[in-house]
């Protein structure tokens, strides 16, 4: 079982499978449930139902509008542009 040690790409390449799983049973692979695609991604039944009806669009986080902006100081602008010519 993936733990809350696991990296973020993980989670993102478990939830793109978690879909492609759901995708193929609704195209007729009956045998595919919840459980069986825990089993096959080490996950818990939890995860899965939580990412069960998502796209592949919401497999990753904006973190662009997050946060403080990022802005070099006057200082360090000035030894760019004397750096750069």
């Amino acid at each position: 079982m993936a733990g809350t040690y696991d990296s973020e790409q993980q989670r993102i390449s478990d939830r793109i499978k978690r879909i492609a799983f759901r995708e193929a049973r609704d195209g007729g692979a009956t045998f595919i449930t919840r459980q069986w695609v825990a089993e096959k991604i080490s996950r818990s039944t939890r995860f899965v139902t939580e990412w069960w009806e998502r796209s592949y669009d919401d497999c990753f986080a904006d973190y662009s509008q997050c946060g403080r902006k990022l802005k070099l100081s006057d200082a360090s602008q000035n030894l760019i542009r004397n750096a750069s010519g």
